[in-house]
């Protein structure tokens, strides 16, 4: 019935290959509600800053790009859509009969996705609110107050937030990038996923020019959504640099987790692959 039959799926989910990842999940989406629920709320450091600074006095973009939701829904949805249709048409293209290893390694490439983004945005939301620097649209969130010195260091003290305390406060949270961070750490793991899938780099004769395009359009998409923040002045470009370094690193990390390196002969099985093949089949 191919891979996503009920009784199939029900089998593989009481599998003890299934049950010894749940601590990762668990981890994983505890980082999430920490994420959505503290980080993105906590206040950053209130850092002094002055009027005639012309790197942040750039005009706020009522209409942006690429907006946080759509930055999130892009970086998650687009790589569990493209790794649940290559999966599903690799398995059935094959003819597998051996279901359970193949929702295994499905199911790890899930689980790498989530680390990687749940990880990477605590970090990110952390490190915003210690550094604190602010937006190239900070003083146009800020509204300084008439009289307040020009060419002295001020504090938000002298703010009247015209767009509201939230906008204002947010305007303190520049670096890292967090659309660059997170929009790096979902699409370079599907780069990587791709890339070890399709076997890009393995050795021997040169792979097909459309396996290297296709496993680098993730890659494409991510350099877009952090270069737009510049074009918004969200963000300077040291930001986006420093949120994609960030981003890659634990796409690298949770990819290679879970799966062997993308230059090995088996680049496209689980770490534990000698165990998935010893699940019913």
């Amino acid at each position: 019935m191919g891979l996503f039959s009920p009784s199939g799926v029900v089998t593989y989910v009481r599998s003890a290959a299934f049950r010894r990842f749940l601590p990762d999940w668990a981890i994983a989406f505890a980082l999430i509600a920490y994420f959505f629920i503290i980080a993105e709320h906590a206040r950053p450091f209130e850092r002094q800053f002055s009027l005639s600074d012309l790197s942040i006095s750039h005009p706020f973009a009522v209409v942006e790009r690429v907006t946080g939701v759509n930055c999130i829904l892009i970086s998650s949805l687009v790589p569990v859509f493209v790794i649940v249709v290559f999966s599903a048409a690799k398995f059935n293209y094959s003819q597998a009969n051996n279901k359970h290893a193949a929702l295994h390694s499905l199911m790890l490439a899930g689980l790498g996705l989530v680390v990687s983004l749940s990880i990477n945005g605590v970090v990110t939301d952390i490190l915003k609110n210690w550094i604190s620097r602010p937006r190239p649209d900070f003083l146009a969130r800020c509204g300084a107050k008439p009289g307040t010195p020009v060419g002295k260091l001020v504090d938000v003290s002298v703010c009247t937030a015209p767009l509201g305390i939230t906008i204002l406060t947010d305007g303190m949270r520049s670096t890292p990038s967090g659309h660059s961070s997170i929009s790096f750490s979902g699409l370079t793991f599907l780069t990587l996923w791709l890339i070890g899938q399709l076997k890009v780099l393995k050795s021997g004769a040169p792979q097909p020019l459309y396996k290297i395009l296709l496993s680098g359009t993730p890659i494409l998409l991510a350099s877009y959504i952090a270069l737009s923040r510049t074009q918004d002045y969200r963000h300077h470009f040291l930001d986006i640099i420093l949120g994609g370094t960030i981003g890659n690193f634990f796409a690298f990390y949770a990819y290679h987790r879970y799966f062997n390196k993308v230059w090995s002969d088996d680049s496209e099985k689980p770490l534990d692959d000698e165990t998935s093949d010893l699940l019913p089949r």
